[in-house]
């Protein structure tokens, strides 16, 4: 009689190691675990032609960098920001409606930058396709006095593009103190053994981590913010229930591995951060302040996607009434950015003024592609920053990441969350009310590269009228760029073959490092709690 084999699942998990687990395993940044997120506009998306338009585009960018693109620099340092976006949206609602083969891509350019990217309300300007049997596109309503308006109260500069001169003076003789954070995701594939069959189960751990940089007798001086120890509230959304991929769709688990990292960074900004004992200056958080789900649909959604996105809307929340409270300039460092808000301008007075030739209605590269073509320039750099070249600002608003300006007429917001709270009475609807009134950012991009071959990453921060003037906001960002100077990244290449390279903050570089190396500075004791929760996790799954 052959002799019977021992069952090895409970030895096998026993000698399960987080140590092992996490050296073996993968680590994805915020924004790469974003970038495999399915877009939420991706119907009818052919990524094959999308692939090769975007090639032959970012070739003719990069030829032209030293000809065309260098004639659009120094011409933009003189155009008016307001005026040119009115003769942009203008141009293209002539262009569209003249129905050429064209007209379909420009309505789709148009509604990228107007709607997307300037959150111009669908009341004051919408794109209509052309009925069943018709060929003709409209662009109605076209409210030309009230886009204008809307251009007033959200372009901050007086030129599409302007000269900065950092001003030494704007922290008073003081030395500031500049924090940042960034979360990073560790995925492995933990093999359970079973009676007749064997599987793995996904081990996620989210960690995050943050850097403080200040000068102290004139050098630099970095202090590495890690919580080694956390609790059971905070292991919730660290690590992630091997259940959740069997409860949930691909496309929800997707999107709740990417809201898990939102809000342990979140949570590290609000304890390790806003709450620190002494006053930070500057956060240059590593991704976008806004989270990753933002829609109204997705918040109320019953079940662990929708728990993730709740809970990421009430800790950005809680973030935002600190630093306003505080009077902390809260600055995302975002690099996977798809917006093209600066990139059709760019491509439109191109082929307006410069070259007739240029080709607006191909496809157009998105924000950060083309403005680290367009900013890159050795004579726009001055000494250690002392003086650069930037996009004007842009205010976008959480209602416009929640494409809540193209659903409904925002003067009527709190009865459309109304409707919602009378459906879901269980839930709280008041955090996402909340952050519809008050999260606003502006975004710019900062010409401190000499080469487009290091890409710029958008800086975006948290305006508040506590802070003063916008403009002294971004002297408080060259200022502090100075001051941590710059590293090169080539960590988030988000999937990319060749490494890209970014220009970020130092500090953000340092906190990036050190959100990857977990392994590192969670402690023994801790690393084998973490390991015992994940055991009887195994156990409810096989």
């Amino acid at each position: 009689m052959p002799r019977k084999q021992k069952p090895q699942s409970s030895q096998d998990q026993k000698q399960l190691s987080f140590d092992d687990i996490i050296k073996t395993g993968q680590v994805f940044s915020r924004e790469e675990v974003e970038a495999e997120v399915k877009p939420d506009d991706s119907q009818g998306y052919d990524p094959i032609a999308r692939t090769a338009d975007y090639m032959q585009r970012s070739v003719k960018f990069e030829e032209a960098w030293e000809t065309t693109i260098q004639k659009a620099r120094i011409k933009l340092l003189e155009v008016d920001a307001r005026e040119i976006y009115l003769d942009f949206l203008t141009d293209l609602k002539q262009q569209i409606e003249q129905n050429s083969p064209k007209s379909a891509r420009l309505a789709g350019l148009l509604k990228q930058v107007a709607q997307r990217g300037l959150g111009i309300p669908r009341q004051l300007l919408d794109t209509k396709e052309p009925p069943r049997g018709g060929t003709r596109w409209r662009v109605e309503p076209f409210k030309a006095d009230l886009i204008q308006t809307h251009l007033d109260n959200h372009i901050v500069g007086e030129n599409f593009l302007n000269e900065f001169v950092a001003d030494n003076n704007i922290w008073q003789g003081r030395n500031p103190i500049i924090g940042a954070s960034d979360v990073s995701q560790h995925r492995s594939a933990v093999p359970v053994p079973a009676r007749f069959f064997k599987r793995s189960v996904p081990f996620v751990l989210n960690n995050a981590a943050g850097t403080l940089f200040t000068l102290q007798s004139g050098k630099p001086k970095y202090d590495n913010l890690f919580n080694p120890k956390p609790d059971e509230a905070l292991l919730r959304w660290m690590l992630i229930d091997p259940s959740y991929q069997d409860d949930l769709d691909p496309e929800d688990y997707q999107r709740c591995l990417a809201s898990a990292m939102d809000v342990g960074q979140y949570k590290f900004d609000l304890d390790y951060l806003f709450k620190l004992d002494k006053r930070i200056d500057v956060i240059f958080r590593d991704g976008s302040l806004f989270p990753q789900d933002a829609y109204l649909d997705n918040f109320v959604k019953d079940n662990r996607r929708g728990e993730f996105t709740r809970q990421a809307i009430v800790e950005m929340s809680d973030c935002l009434g600190y630093a306003k409270r505080s009077r902390i300039v809260y600055c995302g460092v975002a690099k996977n950015v798809q917006l093209k808000v600066y990139s059709a301008i760019v491509d439109w007075y191109i082929e307006r003024n410069i070259d007739k030739d240029w080709g607006i209605a191909n496809y157009t590269l998105n924000d950060g592609q083309a403005m680290s073509l367009l900013l890159a320039s050795p004579s726009f750099l001055g000494d250690n920053l002392s003086q650069v070249v930037s996009t004007c600002l842009i205010r976008r608003s959480f209602t416009t990441r929640a494409n809540l300006n193209t659903r409904i007429d925002l003067d009527d917001l709190d009865a459309y969350i109304d409707g919602y709270q009378k459906e879901y009475t269980d839930l709280n609807l008041d955090p996402y009310r909340e952050l519809c009134k008050m999260a606003h950012v502006y975004m710019f991009f900062i010409g401190h590269s000499k080469s487009p071959q290091q890409q710029l990453p958008r800086y975006e921060f948290f305006c508040s009228d506590y802070l003063g003037p916008v403009l002294t906001a971004t002297q408080k960002i060259l200022s502090a760029l100075q001051l941590c100077t710059l590293m090169s990244d080539e960590d988030h290449s988000f999937m990319a073959d060749k490494p890209v390279t970014y220009l970020i903050p130092a500090v953000t570089q340092q906190a990036h490092l050190l959100s990857k190396d977990v392994g590192k500075y969670i402690d023994t004791a801790t690393g084998q709690w973490i390991m015992a929760r994940y055991r009887g996790m195994l156990q409810k799954t096989t």
